[in-house]
């Protein structure tokens, strides 16, 4: 039988739980599984203390507490996760978005500070995380999302409807740029970098609960760069730019493959930890 709690006592025994096990954030996640489930903020759970838990939220709680201990993302327990400020609704079908990924934001707003894009293209949409972001930022764009996985879509679409962006975005179920025949001033793209033989190795909480076709890049973590760079020339409009997501020790490799396939590489930009992290790319002989 599932005992009930105070919220104070609850707090507690759960932060010592996931510490004992090794858990790197365990006030966090405990503070945010809580909030979850009871529908409450961090200024409740300090003044809330003498507050009573059911016993249904307690049972719902200990299932949570089990999978986080288990190695599961908290992200995918609450099936949530925030990008950009903004809260996108995920899935075993995509990607768990990362921070590092918000530097192709961060780059698009600088590029097109003065002339903002009229469309975007997302190849390999996913959540659509990117995408609606990008079109959150530039309200007078419209956007293409593409991706091979109609699971993927079906979420992606279903974040477009809640940031009511989705009648700005056309959704395509197709393999990368295949079938596309408008041109654009912004594409951004945050492909499979992981190569097959590095997928044993990463973190368990990446390797297990993210869908390997967003992770696995081929035999040298290339295939997709080489596969899109070979049509972008047609893809991007005069004056345009493409955005893409690299692996930290890709950067010369992917500027190489863009400079083969009679690409200008614009610049290299890092991460928070100092990483190249987004390579901008434009025409060649536009």
């Amino acid at each position: 039988m599932v005992r009930t709690y105070m919220l104070n006592t609850l707090y507690q025994e759960m932060r010592g739980r996931l510490k004992d096990e090794g858990i790197d954030t365990p006030d966090l996640d405990a503070r945010v599984l809580l909030k979850s489930v009871l529908g409450i903020t961090d200024a409740d759970l300090i003044t809330g203390a003498d507050k009573e838990v059911s016993e249904s939220e307690s049972q719902t709680i200990e299932s949570f507490v089990q999978r986080r201990l288990a190695g599961e993302p908290v992200s995918r327990i609450l099936g949530r996760r925030e990008f950009w400020g903004l809260d996108f609704k995920i899935t075993p079908a995509v990607l768990d978005p990362r921070p590092d990924t918000e530097v192709i934001i961060e780059v698009a707003l600088k590029r097109f500070k003065d002339d903002p894009p009229q469309n975007i293209l997302d190849l390999g949409t996913g959540s659509g995380c990117i995408l609606i972001a990008l079109l959150h930022e530039f309200p007078k764009a419209r956007g293409v999302g593409v991706d091979i996985s109609p699971e993927a879509l079906n979420v992606a679409q279903e974040n477009a409807q809640a940031h009511g962006v989705f009648d700005r975005i056309q959704f395509i179920e197709s393999s990368w740029a295949e079938g596309i025949d408008d041109s654009f001033d912004l594409i951004v793209s945050n492909p499979p970098y992981i190569t097959n033989q590095s997928i044993a190795n990463l973190d368990a909480e990446v390797r297990k609960f993210d869908p390997i076709l967003a992770l696995e890049g081929g035999k040298t973590g290339l295939q997709a760069y080489e596969y899109i760079f070979k049509g972008l020339n047609a893809l991007l409009n005069e004056g345009g730019t493409a955005l893409f997501e690299i692996g930290f020790d890709q950067q010369n490799d992917v500027v190489r493959l863009a400079e083969e396939s009679g690409l200008s590489v614009i610049a290299v930009y890092r991460d928070s930890a100092g990483n190249p992290r987004v390579v901008e790319i434009s025409s060649g002989d536009k």
